[in-house]
């Protein structure tokens, strides 16, 4: 069984001092660098948010505060935003307690200033972003997950791997949520989707 590892969004603006700061996201990152260290995994992908400044699911570009309910069809929602992992700036760089060196593949998503993508296999609008098929391209059927936050890209991630019919573990003790209190909701939710939590 050949096996791969995502890494979700482990970048500055999700830990602690970060613009989107998720609580307590510094104290998944031994056991991410373990598993990144690990002999287990055929491949190790890295998802980055890449979001231009102009990004529309940001609370500053509609003139509103962020968290405001905010939905369309076409990928945005359901809140605006703090302006988070801008490209190139430091908000967007990988953490640097987290061994990147490890990750064989960065794939960035959230590139398009129109769309929000949650998902590493595919923006909200539904275009897929080529995970699924490097995946499948190296017989890996059974995948891992890790990163920030829980209950968005990690969530939304492990969701579309069941669909693409990969094996999905979500290793909890290398995840953190934004809302902590939807945790026992979140956990069946992803249950019933087909998700294994370890």
């Amino acid at each position: 069984m050949a096996k791969a590892l995502l890494a979700v969004d482990l970048q500055n603006d999700f830990y602690e001092d970060g613009a989107l700061a998720v609580p307590n996201a510094s104290e998944i990152n031994p056991r991410v660098n373990e598993l990144l260290e690990s002999d287990k995994y055929q491949l190790i992908v890295g998802s980055q948010d890449w979001h231009p400044i102009s990004h529309l699911s940001f609370a500053s570009n509609h003139g509103k505060e962020p968290f405001t309910p905010y939905s369309d069809e076409q990928g945005l929602g359901p809140v605006l935003w703090p302006d988070h992992c801008v490209q190139q700036t430091e908000g967007a760089e990988f953490n640097s307690e987290i061994k990147t060196v490890n990750f064989d593949y960065i794939l960035r998503k959230g590139t398009d200033k129109e769309v929000d993508s949650y998902s590493a296999f595919q923006d909200n609008d539904g275009t897929d972003l080529g995970l699924a098929g490097l995946l499948k391209s190296l017989e890996i059927d059974e995948v891992d997950i890790v990163g920030l936050a829980f209950d968005y890209c990690v969530k939304y991630t492990a969701q579309d791997s069941v669909k693409n019919g990969f094996k999905t573990n979500i290793i909890l003790a290398g995840t953190r949520a934004v809302n902590p209190e939807e945790l026992q909701k979140l956990k069946k939710e992803l249950k019933k989707a087909g998700v294994n939590l370890k």
